[in-house]
């Protein structure tokens, strides 16, 4: 059990879990992110998306964002994102790559793995991570992408935690809740539609195309 402050109401705390305790995770954890480094966060007006972005951009990282509509990219940078692609445009990849002057991006994280994982491995910088956090079916890969950049790609999921990674994603929770950085940005996504209430929550709508990463 974890304290909520005082500030902070029961219905959004029953919200937070799953899409911080998601994007903390995925960053600390499994991306290793530094101060510096550059995150493409697919689906950035969802749920976890918005997380993502308040996350990555309090740890120091630029954060780069997609969605798939005006409203979605709008989102996405009021949440922290530097910039916002529409990942359902022809050559939004190559608008990606440009922004990063033809490096790549240190780290991806994918929403929707069976439709992005093929060109992700195409947008990362050398030593680039793609951590897959949501996946619908299967996908055709060229392993040299991830070879010739020496990259990687690892996926995981929430449920999966460790004893000391739960310790350490309920601190940084209960930090955010404290100063802000978490933004409770569930309220505003679902309410747009992305479902009832907030994830994981019983009852919820399928996700839109924007929460999802598609």
């Amino acid at each position: 059990m974890h304290a909520l402050p005082e500030k902070i109401s029961f219905a959004q705390g029953a919200g937070v879990w799953v899409p911080y305790g998601t994007a903390i995770t995925a960053l600390v954890h499994h991306a290793h992110a530094r101060p510096g480094e550059t995150v493409l966060i697919h689906g950035a007006s969802g749920g976890v998306g918005t997380a993502a972005a308040q996350f990555a951009r309090s740890m120091g990282l630029t954060v780069f964002g997609t969605a798939s509509t005006q409203k979605g990219m709008d989102l996405a940078k009021k949440e922290g994102a530097r910039q916002a692609f529409d990942h359902s445009k022809a050559g939004y990849a190559e608008e990606i790559s440009k922004a990063t002057d033809g490096r790549g991006v240190d780290i991806i994280l994918e929403m929707l793995a069976n439709v992005n994982l093929s060109t992700d491995l195409k947008l990362l910088a050398m030593n680039g991570r793609v951590i897959i956090i949501g996946n619908r079916g299967e996908i055709t890969i060229n392993p040299r992408e991830l070879m010739g950049r020496r990259g990687t790609a690892k996926g995981f999921t929430l449920w999966a935690a460790t004893e000391s990674e739960l310790v350490e994603i309920h601190a940084a929770i209960g930090a955010g809740l404290e100063n802000g950085t978490c933004g409770l940005s569930w309220e505003r996504a679902f309410a747009e539609g992305c479902g009832k209430g907030p994830p994981g929550r019983a009852g919820s709508r399928r996700p839109r195309k924007d929460c999802a990463g598609s």
